[in-house]
This record gives structure tokens, sequence and C-alpha cells, in this order.
């Protein structure tokens, strides 16, 4: 009978030169196909090579077991027996074997043929091992062909709260970074770079705490201080009178801080409310040519008629009266004199200035009259509403314009 021989691997020249040229070829992922598809295929040529082998000699053995195999001695039997093991041992081995690819994002690389799918155990086999932080990826291809790839972490570090944390990324931004290091941001926090920007090596993320205070305060509202200029005082130019005095007002200011890292920034006003008005102070003061009255003439302006039906001339007196009304039962006040109505109608607008031009009483309306009036001694007695007024006026020579 004949005995069957055990082949020797077909493969194994063909594979060995293929390895060593792949450290070149492995940059290419092609390469690396090809490779792995060659490896492959005479790996199930030789399964079937040795399967077909085995099932023959075996078919043999048993049509002449009667007779050759009962005189072999039992322990030949037994290293057979063990030796056919083998062979399909080594048979379903070359099944799983797979052509598996480590590399590394820093360039390192290592190919190896092997059938270990548990990535621990090809870094640990190949000398390519992971650190804290690195992401490891292992993929298995049709065809017996596998990676393993290993993305090494960089180092960024966050400053936050007065601390320096070093976190491991291999990819991501800055709102990953912090929650890598534990850091959370309140509503109004704020990062340098902001939360949406990429990350890489050796960067520092600044976190700022940002707070927002209310402050409420009073101030006080300084009142102004308002000048009505009057002819009147042309005997002493230098005389100021206080017509009313002045009060300072109050407000309450609220007031919106913002404080970062600690330090106050800004601050901005976002409410004042007035609690007290402040009164203007009013001062009475020579001025040149300036009205007593501040009633206007047909032109809307206290300046001198360019135009009147008559020009009388005679004496004007001043007088004060704590009386709201006058004879003729209209209102007492600057603007209103007193005069015959025989001459000039209670309701007839005049416009009043001394001969000489110092004193300009200004338009006004006669509402009420007197026995001096009406008997010719004084032509006009001019309303003041004060006392010292119609003493300064005292007794001058004025031109009386009939407008209207």
């Amino acid at each position: 009978m004949q005995r069957a021989k055990r082949c020797a691997s077909p493969y194994t020249k063909d594979v060995k030169s293929r390895l060593e040229a792949a450290p070149g070829a492995a940059r290419d992922k092609a390469a690396i196909q090809q490779t792995g598809e060659a490896v492959c295929g005479k790996i199930q040529t030789v399964k079937r090579e040795e399967l077909c082998l085995i099932t023959s000699s075996m078919n043999k053995n048993e049509k002449a077991s009667s007779g050759f195999f009962s005189r072999i001695p039992q322990r030949v039997r037994a290293v057979l027996a063990l030796g056919l093991c083998l062979m399909v041992t080594l048979a379903v081995a070359s099944v799983n074997l797979r052509l598996t690819y480590i590399t590394d994002s820093e360039g390192a690389r290592h190919l190896m043929l092997t059938t270990e799918s548990d990535p621990s155990r090809l870094m640990q086999l190949s000398g390519i091992e992971a650190a804290e932080g690195d992401r490891v990826y292992y993929t298995a291809f049709n065809g017996n062909l596998a990676t393993l790839n290993i993305e090494r972490a960089f180092t960024v570090t966050v400053e936050a709260d007065g601390q320096e944390l070093p976190v491991k990324m291999v990819y991501g931004t800055v709102a990953d970074a912090l929650e890598r290091a534990g850091v959370t941001l309140d509503a109004d926090d704020y990062t340098v770079p902001s939360l949406d920007s990429l990350v890489g090596i050796g960067d520092t993320i600044e976190v700022h705490r940002v707070d927002y205070v209310e402050t409420v305060s009073s101030q006080i509202i300084p009142h102004d201080t308002q000048y009505i200029y009057t002819s009147l005082y042309f005997r002493n130019t230098g005389r100021k009178t206080t017509v009313q005095s002045g009060k300072d007002g109050e407000c309450v200011v609220t007031s919106r801080e913002r404080w970062v890292d600690g330090e106050l920034e800004n601050s901005m006003v976002v409410d004042v409310t007035t609690t007290v008005e402040p009164q203007h102070a009013v001062i009475k003061t020579y001025g040149d040519g300036a009205p007593v009255s501040s009633l206007t003439g047909p032109d809307g302006t206290t300046n001198p008629p360019t135009s009147y039906t008559q020009v009388l001339t005679g004496k004007a007196t001043g007088y004060y009266s704590k009386s709201g009304r006058g004879a003729s039962g209209l209102g007492l006040g600057y603007g209103t004199v007193a005069g015959d109505p025989g001459v000039i109608a209670y309701d007839t607008l005049r416009y009043i200035a001394s001969t000489d031009g110092e004193v300009v009483y200004g338009y006004a309306v006669a509402t009420d009259t007197g026995i001096a009036l009406q008997s010719g001694e004084v032509l006009v007695d001019l309303f003041y509403e004060t006392y010292a007024e119609s003493v300064i006026n005292g007794a001058i020579q004025v031109n009386v314009y009939v407008v209207g």
C-alpha cells in the first residue's frame, strides 16, 4: 500500500517574500489588500489539498485495515493518530489566520500574520501599545485582512478657577475639553477660544467667570439757574434780584456691574427714578433794552412795533397791588397797566418805552384805572409784581405807541 506523504506548505516562500516587501508596500492600502488576498488564496488552496490527502489516506487505510493496520504496533498507531489530529488542527487554524496591519498616528508600523483579534493582545504582540487618552480602532475586512490603528492623544491645558487642568485629547472642541476636565460654565461665563473652536496640540483654554451685580444708590440732582433780563435796572446794572431760590432734587440710580474673574470690568446705569424734583433758581438782572413785559406784538416778538396808529407822551409811574384784578375785571401782572379808558380803551394793545430809551416796559394792555389817570396828571401807571420794582420805576417820561 502507498503511504500518504505530508505536503510541504507551497505558500511559505511566497508569504515570506511578500512579508519582507510589506513594510514598504504597507503605506499603500491597495498593496496591503493585494498581499492579503494572495495569502488568503494560498491558505485556501493548501487547506483543500491537505484535506484531500487526509481523506484519501483514510479511505485507503480503511480498505487495508483488516490486514496492514492490524499488523502496525499500537505505539506506532498512536503516533499516527496524533499526527492526524495535528494536521486537522493546522487545517482548521489556517481558516482563522489574518494579515493584520498595526499603525499609530506617530508613524509606527507593524505587519502581523496571526489568528489574534483582540486589540489589547495585538498591541502586546506588536510592541505598539496605547497610552492614556489614546483611541484604538480595530477593523476586520473580508478576505482575512484586518487593521488596528492607534490615534495618540495630545495634552490641552484648561485654566479655570485658579487651576491648570491638563486634559488628554485626540480630537474635539473647547466644549469637549471642558467636559473632560469636569469644568462647567454658568450662563454668563465664557472661554477663550470660544466653545466651538477646535483644539490642537499644546493649546491653552481660558475659562472666565462672569457675575452681574445690581447696585442702588441715591444721588443729588443739581438745580439750574435761570436768568430774567430787564432794562428796569438801568440805574444799577449790577443789581441782581432772586425771584426764586434754587433747591437740589434727588433721584435713585440703579446700576448693573459686570465682574469678570473677581474684577470690576464695567458698570452701566439701567434705571434712574426721580424722587424729589429740583427747583431752579430764578435771578433777575439788568439787560440793555430788555422789556419788563413778556407780551408780544403783532409779529410775535417783543421787538418794538414797526407800525402804530398813535403816539402819546407823558409821565409814567409804577405801582404794585396784591389784588389779582383791576378795575376792568381783568387780571394784573407784568404787561398790564392802568390808564384812562376814555383816552385808550382797556383792551387796546400798546408799546411803552421811556423817551430816553433806558427803560423798556414793552407791550401791554390796560386792565385798571385811577383818579390821577382820569385827571390827566399821569399818562400811564405801569404794574410790577414786586413793590421794590415799582419804587425803582419811580416817575419817568414815556412814549406810548398805540398798536391796535
